[in-house]
């Protein structure tokens, strides 16, 4: 890849859970080496979708405006939340 920010080009036989799981160790030992720094797990979003991460943090699942899902909310109440204006 060129850049950061493109999903990678996954190769035959790579099990992308063992390298989430090997991310999130290095996280950790990223976050104990520097505790006062929030040190992001980015690369969560090139294994699991957006919805996968918010509803494994507890989150309500996202739709998209105008498409309403029961259980969903809308991700323009997400990125404009009312009453905090």
């Amino acid at each position: 890849m060129d850049d950061f920010t493109s999903r990678p080009r996954w190769l035959p036989g790579i099990n992308v859970f063992d390298w989430y799981d090997e991310g999130y160790e290095i996280i950790e030992e990223l976050r104990a080496h520097f505790p006062d720094v929030h040190v992001k797990p980015e690369f969560a979003q090139y294994v699991f979708s957006v919805n996968e991460r918010r509803e494994s943090a507890g989150l309500s699942p996202i739709s998209l405006p105008n498409e309403p899902k029961p259980g969903h909310i809308s991700i323009s109440d997400v990125l404009h939340p009312k009453g905090l204006e």
